[in-house]
């Protein structure tokens, strides 16, 4: 019993001095940490179950007590207990765009001998496909990859730029190809075109920004634009028959919805690049889809998703690896054929087909991360003075069919809120008329 104690005791000692990660409320859902540190974070389960959608049943991989503010998305499996861990949560800390996770200093190895966040990376994830590690808070911390191949190869999405990417980029060949999953991660396009001259870039004509905004850069003298269409497609934009997908060595698929020009990419019928369109979820065991960021239209992306399966149903689809901007990697389970991918797909429309349908406004999603992410500011004391304060003070700035997926959802407090809005509304809507009345009084003495 001594030993046993004595043991648990070290192992104490051993974790505390390799750091301890925590995850504040300012975590929004992106989920890329948890890529680069699989072993010590996890997704968060929503608080509220809604047993029509089966989907946010409590389940999945358990959390530590503690390791995370109420509301955040992701949460600890376990605190680093090795230097693989502790480079695996430094990683993990600097991939995250809001800033929201957290890792104390640890004792057992001062920080600055291990370098840089991502001096490990990029990493082969198979054969010639590679994660590229760097993300750019500006593409809200997508996870960018990188096809090698002879002649020059695929960008996908795009990472931080710096002389070691462009240096990694140019020992492996190059970059003929730049293919942007959607509209939301185009940011640094420009730089890695002036770097790489003579590539392409491919987005849906749908994503094209004709001049630069606050969240996205122009994208209006992209090379290759590509319209919503059912068939497969060649990187510059070539009709493939249904059948010729198999065999294709690249394919693009249009797959609207999360964005109204969202596309995958399948590479030699073992990798499916997805953007932001579909990700894995350990909690759900099975390929999902972000409900809570969906811009474009909720139905219309799982149309897109049955398209796919319709695909593989028939033979044409294959792959193992599914590859995501946002949420988790993963190699999926069998043995890479279209029956298997079939069955993948068919499950995430199932999943898809029970989830409430419609789209999230970007002017209601973007104060709620702000809610989130600058507590202090004006705005997030007005969402908090409106929501009331504590859990779930921020969901009412959200449509109501998405709130469920929030980790601390509280029903009780919508009506609340809505109530506070009304009374807010007719206030100003009073206070305008009556300055309207004064000025036109006004003018009329005049």
């Amino acid at each position: 019993m001594d030993n046993i104690l004595n043991d648990s005791a070290r192992e104490r000692v051993d974790e505390a001095g390799w750091g301890r990660l925590h995850v504040t409320r300012a975590c929004c859902g992106a989920g890329v940490c948890r890529n680069f540190a699989p072993e010590l974070l996890a997704e968060v389960a929503p608080a509220h179950a809604e047993p029509a959608r089966g989907d946010v049943e409590r389940r999945g991989l358990p959390v530590l007590e503690g390791s995370h503010d109420e509301g955040a998305f992701t949460g600890v499996l376990r605190q680093p207990r090795s230097q693989a861990d502790l480079e695996a949560a430094r990683a993990a800390v600097a991939s995250c765009p809001v800033h929201a996770l957290h890792l104390s200093p640890p004792t057992a190895r001062p920080a600055g001998a291990l370098g840089a966040p991502f001096r490990t990376w990029p990493r082969r994830i198979e054969d010639d496909v590679w994660a590229l590690g760097h993300p750019s808070g500006k593409n809200f911390g997508a996870t960018a990859y990188f096809i090698e191949r002879p002649g020059g190869g695929v960008l996908v999405d795009l990472p931080r730029p710096s002389e070691a990417i462009f240096r990694f980029l140019e020992e492996h060949g190059g970059v003929r190809w730049i293919f942007l999953t959607h509209g939301d991660s185009v940011r640094h396009h420009a730089e890695f075109t002036a770097r790489f001259p003579g590539c392409r870039r491919i987005l849906g004509a749908a994503d094209v920004n004709p001049r630069d905004d606050e969240h996205n850069e122009a994208t209006g003298d992209v090379e290759v634009q590509l319209g919503d269409r059912p068939e497969p497609m060649t990187l510059e934009g070539v009709p493939l028959a249904d059948a010729e997908l198999a065999d294709a060595e690249l394919a693009l698929l249009s797959q609207p919805g999360h964005t109204a020009g969202s596309m995958c990419l399948v590479y030699r019928g073992r990798f499916l690049f997805t953007g932001d369109h579909l990700a894995y979820s350990r909690r759900l065991g099975q390929i999902t889809a972000f409900r809570l960021q969906c811009w474009d239209d909720w139905e219309r992306q799982t149309r897109s998703v049955r398209r796919l399966a319709a695909l593989a149903e028939a033979g044409h689809l294959r792959f193992t690896w599914l590859l995501p901007g946002h949420g988790e990697w993963h190699r999926l389970e069998g043995d890479g054929s279209a029956r298997a991918t079939a069955v993948e797909l068919q499950r995430a429309v199932a999943w898809m087909e029970r989830q409430a349908p419609g789209h999230v406004p970007m002017h209601r999603f973007i104060p709620w991360v702000q809610s989130r992410t600058r507590p202090r500011s004006l705005l997030a004391r007005a969402v908090r003075a409106i929501g009331g304060e504590g859990p779930g003070s921020d969901a009412w700035v959200l449509p109501r069919a998405v709130r469920g997926y929030l980790p601390d959802h509280r029903p009780e407090k919508d009506a609340p809120a809505l109530l506070r809005v009304s009374l807010v509304a007719v206030t100003a809507l009073g206070a305008a008329a009556g300055a309207v009345w004064l000025a036109a009084r006004a003018a009329g003495r005049t």
